[in-house]
């Protein structure tokens, strides 16, 4: 199957609005507002369209992690091919649109976090992190609200694979497990924001007792992105009535989903033995209980 690329530009122009001098965001506006025009204009015409100078063009492509202006503009052409290859384009919803269109927006603003995520999470970044969870005696699983969901799916998928690995909804037994972590172990932090101050304190518990920590996180310079050892990011884009981080949501789960499969295929024939262990056991219950069921029936009719 051929994999979809994207760079994820747009997306880091979008965050790097929270970050950038003025001048350097008078050149991301532009290009967020005309990417298509962006990527046939030389430095000089950029600089004069948004008012600024070409400097101030070579060092924002630089601030975001790119050689030079042609270096960034080659990127962005090909994230515009894809984008318009795969009807990805952004939109925004209002309340009188019809249901189709409505489906239509969430579903391709889903499909595009998933894209941009693939492309902001380093393989070198991935590669660490997945080799932490293979050789961790425990993991802990941190997040609160809508990223606790993340952490308890994660649980449920890395204990069929035997790993031992926790996840609560109350920030103090986050802490109890926190502090009983020790070097062998790994803490994974899920935090769309970074910012998140009761992840921040379990993160910070969990290295002073000597436990590696993964960040799942939005792209930027966050507290939590800079504490972790190994740091995978994840984009969206949410507006007012998608307030439940449905995207980032979505992308988190996914990059949880990368990792479980790396660690499930790293020793094949032993994670393979425990997901049929508990598939057995999982479904003896069930038959446990139907037959139970059944007797009872039985015994009721007259």
């Amino acid at each position: 199957m051929e994999v979809v690329r994207l760079e994820g530009i747009l997306y880091k122009i979008r965050e790097s609005l929270n970050y950038v001098k003025p001048s350097e965001a008078a050149v991301a506006e532009y290009i967020l507002k005309h990417p298509e025009t962006a990527v046939t204009m030389t430095v000089n015409q950029l600089a004069d369209a948004c008012y600024a100078s070409a400097s101030a063009v070579m060092r924002y492509c630089q601030t975001l992690g790119y050689k030079g202006f042609k270096d960034f503009k080659l990127k962005l052409s090909g994230d515009l091919a894809v984008i318009n290859l795969h009807d990805l384009e952004q939109e925004t919803l209002s309340p009188d649109d019809p249901i189709d269109k409505m489906m239509a927006v969430i579903t391709n603003t889903n499909i595009q976090s998933l894209y941009s995520s693939l492309q902001l999470v380093q393989k070198d970044q991935f590669t660490a992190a997945y080799h932490l969870l293979i050789q961790a005696e425990k993991i802990d699983f941190y997040g609160v609200g809508s990223s606790f969901l993340i952490a308890y799916d994660a649980i449920q998928k890395f204990m069929r694979i035997n790993k031992a690995c926790t996840a609560y909804s109350d920030f103090h037994m986050q802490k109890v497990s926190a502090v009983n972590l020790n070097e062998n172990d790994v803490a994974v932090a899920i935090s769309y924001s970074g910012e998140t101050q009761q992840i921040i304190n379990c993160v910070k518990i969990a290295q002073s007792k000597g436990a590696k920590v993964i960040a799942v996180t939005k792209y930027a310079n966050s507290p939590l992105s800079e504490m972790a050892d190994a740091v995978l990011f994840v984009a969206a884009q949410e507006d007012e009535f998608r307030s439940a981080a449905m995207s980032s949501r979505i992308a988190s789960l996914n990059v949880i989903d990368m990792l479980y499969t790396a660690c499930a295929y790293e020793d094949y024939d032993r994670s393979l033995t425990h997901l049929n262990q508990t598939y057995d056991i999982i479904h003896q219950s069930q038959r446990e209980a139907n037959n139970r069921a059944e007797n009872n029936n039985r015994r009721t009719k007259p």
